[in-house]
């Protein structure tokens, strides 16, 4: 029987079974625990933090949609078209505020993984410097 948190001796294992081997585990360490899944409401604090543009474009859009609607009701056909051009205005900044968004996540200034940063790189040396040492 398998206690958890409890290492197994390897000298009570036999190689030649087909059982699948037990990690072993440190004693003195605790397990490492599964992270509880976020709620839609942290999500969305998050989100909103991380990209706020986003949200407010949507809003935006929302609200042209909602009055150029409201101006179709209420038979006032220039006011519903302002509001109509307005919202695909809104729309199109909000998905360029996305993209922007993404575009800048995505844009990085390091260099290739393993490849030394021209800052730390040690500086060359001249030829004159070469033959002095060589002296």
């Amino acid at each position: 029987m398998h206690v958890p948190g409890a290492t197994v001796n390897p000298s009570s294992v036999n190689p030649n079974s087909s059982a699948p081997s037990v990690p072993k585990v440190p004693v003195g360490k605790p397990m490492p625990q599964l992270m509880r899944p976020e709620t839609f409401e942290e999500k969305l604090y998050r989100k909103f933090k991380a990209e706020p543009l986003v949200p407010i474009g949507c809003l935006t859009t929302a609200y042209f949609l909602a009055s150029g609607i409201r101006s179709f009701y209420n038979r006032d056909p220039v006011k519903s078209q302002t509001m109509m051009r307005l919202r695909v205005g809104s729309q199109f900044a909000t998905i360029m505020i996305f993209v922007g968004y993404a575009g800048w996540n995505a844009f990085t200034l390091d260099f290739a993984p393993g490849m030394a940063v021209p800052s730390e790189q040690l500086p060359m040396k001249s030829k004159a410097d070469n033959r002095a040492d060589e002296k």
